[in-house]
């Protein structure tokens, strides 16, 4: 289209796009996708010269300052935790890397060794001083995994940048994380069990679609699929029944972390967070069932065979 800009880049683990209609902010989108880019470089737990990987590899507990951004990040994670009694946890990285490498050898842990990663897991046991802009840890092991709220945050951030570059109309679109504003779009939702279908479109406008699911990373061993998606109070992969959930809301960052709780908590034990935090959620269920909250009724369309709302 005439005057569009976009920008492709790798980022946090997956393919960002970035589309404004507005040939003159060039210039903002390309300092949206260094800020994105500058953000991995302190988030990555991959790289060891990060500002996160030297936090966590402190050998004792003690105060580290950090940017203002890598805070930001913790503090909403923490707040997150809370939000959902700990179903997510900023600090499941001893869980978190633990099970990457069960994906990666295809041995299982003991439990001697998820109880001993698990120990080690609680955001209250993160503590931060938001004048300073410091962390610490309570317990030399402990570690903090961004993956479940990093991209939310870029999305959030990003959208704030072209907005106040006068944008009138964009599409972000960070891996699962996808934001519309400006105008109305309709955004395919993934099929869990078809890599190349979709089981519904959402209509976006000014808001976001966050997507979590056990598609993206598994294994099977011993005939049994373990996917990446660790429940933090039990230390094993989630097991609620679902196959994805998609968040729909005004803010990535919560959204994010929100998918990956309510993932684990499953439909039940979900519906009264998302109530209280405004947000609606389109779900998949182990058995291809698709459940949607009452607020999507409007806005969600079904492919194929309609499924129920609840």
């Amino acid at each position: 289209m005439p005057g569009t800009v976009q920008s492709f880049f790798p980022s946090m683990g997956t393919v960002n796009s970035i589309t404004v209609y507005d040939e003159k902010l060039r210039d903002t989108v390309d300092r949206a996708r260094e800020f994105v880019l500058g953000l991995e470089r302190s988030l990555s737990v991959f790289r060891e010269d990060s500002e996160l990987s030297r936090l966590n590899s402190l050998k004792s507990p003690e105060w580290m300052p950090v940017s203002s951004d890598t805070f930001s990040v913790i503090e909403t994670g923490v707040h997150c935790g809370k939000m959902t009694g700990g179903a997510f946890d900023i600090t499941a990285g001893p869980l978190s890397m633990l099970w990457k490498e069960t994906i990666r050898t295809h041995r299982l842990p003991d439990r001697t060794e998820i109880e001993n990663a698990r120990n080690l897991v609680g955001y209250r046991r993160l503590l931060l001083d938001r004048a300073r802009k410091r962390v610490r840890f309570r317990r030399s092991g402990q570690s903090i995994d961004p993956g479940g709220i990093a991209k939310g945050f870029a999305a959030d951030r990003v959208s704030v940048m072209l907005a106040d570059s006068g944008a009138e109309e964009f599409v972000l679109n960070f891996g699962g994380t996808v934001g519309a504003f400006g105008r109305e779009r309709s955004i395919g939702i993934r099929d869990p069990f078809h890599t190349s279908g979709t089981l519904g479109t959402i209509k976006l406008r000014d808001s976001f679609a966050v997507t979590s699911g056990s598609y993206e990373r598994s294994v099977t061993i011993e005939g049994t699929r373990r996917h990446h998606i660790i429940d933090p109070l039990t230390g094993y992969p989630s097991d609620s029944g679902l196959s994805s959930v998609t968040l729909v809301g005004k803010t990535a960052a919560e959204l994010d972390a929100l998918a990956t709780a309510v993932f684990i908590l499953g439909i039940e034990r979900s519906v009264t967070i998302l109530k209280e935090n405004g947000t609606e959620a389109v779900f998949v269920t182990e058995e291809g069932e698709v459940l949607i909250t009452p607020g999507l009724g409007n806005i969600f369309r079904f492919s194929g065979n309609s499924g129920g709302t609840i």
